[in-house]
């Protein structure tokens, strides 16, 4: 690592040493150290250097042998989502149904009239039981309640929500309480306050970039993001992509939202979208029927004539598209939607990518690399099951193909370009549970022994990767930030050790300790 001797006469405001920089352009992390200035990284270099930049104001950091990284970029969440299940009463405390009715009545009661009670957090295992409608139907009949579980499948609902917002309790996805999700976005003061709380738990993880999902037009939250960020008080950079769910896809809002949102630190980035639903409930559209529903490939039929048809006509002018697939029939249909815009409109940097990619076909992973299709993968996604034992992936598919989910050997060996996202609030994000998943390949009680096909994991270096200068690239922001460079913008995360060395069953306790966004110390647990 070389100083910049350009900047050699301007002192740095921070300067951070270790034992351990993972700068994301060398191999492995080597003893030296940063400086700031301003927003941005003026120097890297070997630690016998580090002096040179230190003046009488200059804050200074030494971490020893913890990590410092590139501040993190996770390439997929939902902040409503996220949102929503912190919006209103708190039931996870609650150890029955008839307590939790108490609570949420005496917490309508201080409500105005005629407001929506919203709750959050109960746990049927817990209480023993699923809820019956007709409790608050009873208890509170004149105004809608909404009340999502911990695991964000099912909402106790009253007959007045279920009339007003068309979803069931069972049908409980976001996209399924998108009309919902819009009236909660319409108190803007609230929601500026939910988005700081937001990013301020996100950088407490090291994450100083996103890339948020917001449905239709991203209507409630693009006026806070615009704000926020024209008030010099958006702490973290946000990328956007609009999901078509109440309404078509808007190529028109789109365009305006290209041309006006492109800034470093708010940025839009074209439209996601659904092809199959989840292969653990035979919703994930199949090349090969489920081994335990014979004959069944996809309880859900996707109309794939209608995403094509969209995604071309997005890519004819000029926006990106994300397409959310799992099983291996519909990546395989994702990969020839993509390769089709190349054909019919001719290439260009597009940087399109597939979501989930839970179930791939090794066959179109070399596809998608030739395509130059990024992949945003969940790695935190093998820590849903609680052990191997209950693991649900040889039950759907079989023991002698359960080895191709979460293929991550494959991608890399194809040349697939991989980001990793979490899907928040299905995860949230953590660095060091993701290698835990991913490369360690381990369930939450360690099973099993040695790992779950470990030759099929990512190295924990190219996780570093993937949560970087990957998810930079992804987004057009390579030349500005992903990496720890002179010249770039100062986004860094400092982790408690050094993650490439850590053993497994001592990843899941790392903590970040310092958070670094455009220059600024948005976390830092030693002060």
């Amino acid at each position: 690592m070389q100083a910049s001797h350009a900047t050699m006469n301007a002192f740095a405001d921070l300067v951070l040493v270790s034992d351990a920089i993972f700068t994301g352009k060398k191999s492995g992390a080597g003893p030296g150290f940063v400086a700031v200035k301003g927003d941005v990284i003026t120097a890297v270099g070997p630690k016998s250097a580090f002096r040179e930049w230190i003046g009488p104001e200059t804050k200074i950091y030494d971490f020893k042998d913890e990590l410092i990284m590139p501040g993190i970029h996770d390439n997929h969440v939902f902040f409503t989502g996220y949102m929503s299940m912190h919006r209103g009463l708190d039931l996870s405390e609650t150890a029955s149904v008839q307590e939790a009715l108490r609570l949420l009545v005496k917490y309508a009661d201080k409500l105005p009239k005629g407001k929506n009670v919203y709750a959050f957090g109960w746990d049927r295992e817990t209480w023993g039981e699923l809820p019956d409608q007709t409790l608050l139907d009873g208890a509170i009949p004149d105004r809608a309640v909404v009340a999502i579980n911990r695991s964000k499948n099912y909402c106790w609902m009253n007959g007045a929500a279920i009339d007003k917002y068309g979803f069931k309790p069972d049908e409980c996805s976001a996209e399924a309480r998108a009309e919902l999700l819009k009236e909660m976005l319409r108190d803007k003061e609230l929601v500026t306050s939910e988005f700081l709380d937001f990013a301020q738990m996100l950088a407490g993880r090291g994450v100083t970039s996103i890339k948020d999902i917001g449905f239709d037009d991203y209507s409630g939250l693009l006026p806070v993001l615009t704000e926020l960020e024209a008030s010099g008080r958006l702490p973290l950079r946000v990328h956007f992509a609009l999901e078509p769910v109440l309404e078509p896809l808007n190529i028109p809002f789109g365009l305006e939202c290209q041309g006006k949102y492109r800034s470093d630190q708010l940025r839009f980035q074209g439209f996601k979208i659904m092809l199959d639903g989840v292969v653990a409930n035979h919703t994930g559209d199949m090349l090969e029927p489920y081994a335990d529903l014979p004959g069944v490939t996809n309880l859900r039929p996707v109309d794939y004539e209608a995403i094509k048809a969209a995604v071309l006509e997005a890519d004819r002018n000029g926006l990106k598209c994300t397409l959310t697939a799992e099983g291996d029939a519909a990546i395989r249909r994702a990969v020839s939607i993509l390769e089709t815009c190349r054909e019919q409109n001719g290439e260009r940097d597009a940087r399109h990518s597939i979501s989930d990619l839970e179930y791939p076909h090794p066959d179109d992973l070399k596809r998608m690399a030739a395509a130059g299709i990024f992949a945003e993968v969940y790695a935190q996604v093998m820590l849903l099951n609680p052990s191997y034992k209950e693991a649900y992936m040889a039950e759907v598919v079989g023991k002698d193909r359960e080895s191709r989910f979460y293929d991550y050997k494959s991608m890399l060996d194809a040349g697939v370009t991989i980001t990793i996202g979490t899907d928040l609030p299905l995860f949230i994000s953590s660095v060091p549970d993701s290698i835990y998943a991913a490369s360690a390949r381990l369930f939450p009680d360690a099973s099993p022994p040695g790992g779950w096909y470990p030759e099929k994991g990512m190295p924990v270096e190219e996780v570093l990767k993937a949560w970087t200068i990957n998810g930079a690239k992804h987004c057009f922001m390579e030349d500005r930030t992903g990496t720890l460079e002179a010249g770039k913008l100062a986004d860094i995360a400092v982790f408690d050790r050094n993650l490439l060395q850590t053993p497994a069953n001592e990843l899941r306790d790392a903590r970040a300790v310092l958070t670094i966004a455009g220059g600024k110390i948005v976390h830092d647990q030693r002060s």
